[in-house]
Formats: structure tokens, sequence, C-alpha cells
């Protein structure tokens, strides 16, 4: 109990405030859409499998973040009992997990559909099985392992195929099964596979310091910033998954926005894919560049031109296969829609970039703390406005872009100020 209740000090703060402020958000949401009277038919199937993938998804970015690798150095420095601390880790992170991130998109699911207790308690449980089947996976896909006399049935079964036909057969399991007593049953089964394999994993199990997990970003070179960005981006995990899949959610959009009518919906496809979370935190994540950028005269201009172009051909990158995928399944692409796309991939980033430079995120624990920040909000609805209006008039293009050519040399010869 000492282990995680020090670890949730560090988490939720050192009294728990973020548990308060979690549930207040909850509590706002569910009563502000219920005052909406907005309501949907969902699945139940639906409802379980989103509870699942996303708890799945925000814990292994939870286990994965460097941050959490300080706070276990100083736990490993202490005496622990053996074969209890990776457990007690997983419980720790998934409360988290739950509490902060999960409990906001239940709220959601909740307050939009009609649901029986026995269903709200099953959504429920099969977040805290995401959770523990997302940690049992990240202990069985590390390199240490436990006892030597395990060694060859570690070495069997820990791997990425089991993984694979566990997880697989969780997702057969929400599709498949119509009894919720039977489906309740096999998420018992999970819960207690979990629970065992985390009892069994190594103690340093969640402990990869980053220097040994990626290869250093920052290196001796020529400076050059571009460069640097570059190496953030293919040495970074997260940069690379969350990038490749925003191309798959270009490549499929058309599909699902082309049959809407009464509107030109193919802008709005490009104020959906300016959300690329992890690369517009590039300052917040890392206070030390900050730090360096603001400490040195002159950087700060140099660094925000290079950054909003990077930023904006990584935005026109997957703007290109959603413009691509457009033209192949419903065709119309001409050249008011490539500078639309030109137009908001722009804009995104200058604005990402003024509010990374003046409002970074204070204040996180962990990375996901980052990815999942109400700020990354702001500038996709902006620019979901601004495609909205481009798919009312189509005139609204060249408005824009006379704005956009007239406000960004004032906006970075302001950042140069800076």
């Amino acid at each position: 109990m000492m282990v995680i209740k020090a670890l949730s000090k560090q988490l939720f703060g050192a009294k728990y405030e973020r548990v308060g402020k979690s549930l207040l958000t909850c509590l706002i949401l569910f009563l502000a859409v219920n005052a909406a009277e907005m309501h949907l038919s969902i699945a139940p199937s639906v409802l379980f499998l989103t509870a699942t993938a996303f708890s799945m998804g925000t814990m292994w970015q939870t286990l994965d973040s460097a941050r959490n690798q300080e706070f276990l150095k100083g736990f490993f420095l202490l005496p622990f009992a053996c074969g209890q601390m990776t457990l007690l880790v997983a419980l720790a992170f998934s409360g988290y997990t739950l509490i902060t991130k999960t409990s906001v998109l239940l709220a959601l699911f909740f307050s939009v559909g009609k649901w029986s207790t026995a269903q709200i308690m099953t959504a429920l449980l099969c977040a805290c099985n995401g959770c523990l089947m997302a940690a049992a996976g990240y202990a069985m896909m590390g390199r240490q392992r436990r006892r030597p006399a395990l060694w060859p049935v570690e070495r069997k079964f820990c791997g990425a195929w089991p993984l694979l036909f566990w997880w697989g057969g969780m997702l057969c399991a929400i599709f498949l099964v119509r009894e919720l007593p039977v489906f309740i049953v096999i998420l018992s089964v999970s819960l207690l596979l979990s629970v065992l394999l985390l009892r069994a994993a190594d103690d340093y199990a969640f402990y990869r310091p980053a220097a040994v997990r990626v290869p250093a970003i920052r290196s001796a070179g020529t400076g050059n910033v571009f460069l640097y960005l570059l190496r953030c981006l293919a040495t970074n995990r997260s940069y690379l998954l969350n990038t490749a899949g925003l191309c798959g959610i270009a490549a499929a959009l058309p599909f699902i926005l082309g049959p809407l009518e009464g509107l030109n919906v193919l802008p709005l496809g490009f104020a959906i894919l300016c959300m690329n979370t992890p690369l517009c935190v590039l300052l917040s994540r890392d206070p030390g560049l900050e730090q360096a950028v603001r400490m040195l005269p002159g950087q700060a201009g140099r660094f925000c031109i290079r950054y909003g172009l990077f930023l904006f051909l990584v935005h026109m990158g997957v703007s290109g296969v959603y413009l691509a995928s457009w033209e192949l399944g419903r065709g119309g692409v001409g050249g008011e829609e490539i500078l639309a796309a030109l137009l908001i991939a722009m804009q995104s980033a200058v604005l990402s970039v003024l509010l990374e430079w003046r409002f970074p995120i204070r204040g996180w624990k962990i990375e996901s703390d980052l990815w999942h920040h109400p700020r990354k909000y702001i500038v996709p609805l902006l620019m979901m406005l601004a495609a909205g209006g481009m798919g009312i008039w189509p005139g609204s293009v060249w408005i824009l872009g006379g704005i956009l050519s007239a406000e960004i040399p004032g906006l970075w010869w302001a950042a140069g100020r800076m």
C-alpha cells in the first residue's frame, strides 16, 4: 500500500487534487450533454470496445512515458518485496488512467445513450480489463525476465504472438458473445490472467531508461533545427504512430464524409487531420529545449519559423493522402481543394506554434497528460469553423488566403521579438 500511495501522490498530486478535478469534469460533461438532450442509439459492443481499446492505448502510453522512469528509479533505490512491484505499479497506473482519462470518455457515452446498470458495470469492467491487459502485455514485451528457473516458460509464452491471440480473442468476444453473463465471465478470466502474468513478471519490467529504449535525440551536429525535428520524428514511436494513424484516417475519411450531402464536406477533413498532438507539444514535452531556445538571443524567431514549416509539411503530407484517397474514391479534386488544403495546413501550423510558444503546458506528470490536454482541440475547432465557411461559400478560400498572406509576416516578426 505504501508503494501505491507514493505513486498515487506522484500522479494525482500531494493532496490527490487531480482526482477531484477529473470527477468534476466528468460531472459537468454528463450534466451538459443531458441538458442539451443529445441522445444516440449505440450498440453495447461499441461501448465495450471503446472502453477496452481506449483504456489499453492510454495505459500503454502511461507506462511508456519517459517521466515514469524517474519515479520508478527512486522506488528501486529503496528495499521492496520481490514479486510485488510490477503488480502494484500496474494497479497505481491503472487507477490513474481510469480516473483521469477513461472516466471522461465513459461519462460522454453514459450521457448520450440509455444503458442498464449491468451494461454500465460491464463497461467499467472492460476499462479495468483494458488497463491490466496493456500492463501485462507491456511487461511481457520487456527484455528482462524474473526467475532463471522459469526462463524456458517465459521464453515460450512471452512475446507478440500470445498477445495478439489474447487481444484478438477479447475483440471477438466483444462482438460475438451476446449473453452478458457469459461475457462477464470472459472478462473475469482475462482479468485473472493479467494479474497472474503481472505477479510472475520481473520487478523491473516497467523500468526502461530512455537511454536504453531509444537512440538519443540530441546529438552533436550542425545545430540545424529542421534536422533536430526530423530526428525527433524518427526516434520517437509516439510521433511516428500518431502520424501513421493520421495517414490511415486520411485514407478512410473520404468514405465517411463523402456520403454526406448538402454541404461541401471535403475541407472538414483538412481540419480533422491537423490534430497531430505529439508534434504540437514539442516545447511542452521538453522543458530543457524550451529553456535553451528562450535564453539564446534571436533563437525564438528562427526556431518558430522552422518549427512552423516542419508542422506545415507534416500536415500537408497527411492532407495529400486525404486528397489522393478522395480523388480515387469520390473524384472532383481541383485547384480550390488543393488551395484549401494548403491554407488550412499553413494556418494550423502557425496557430499551433504560436500557441505552444505563448501558452506551453505546465504541471504535467506524464506524456499522456500532454496528448490528452484540452488545448489540443483549440486549433482543430478554429480550422473546422474555417472549413465550414469554405463548404458554405467556396469564395471564402481566397479570402482566407489573403488574410493568411497578410498575417504570417507579422506573426513571425512578433515571434522573433518574443
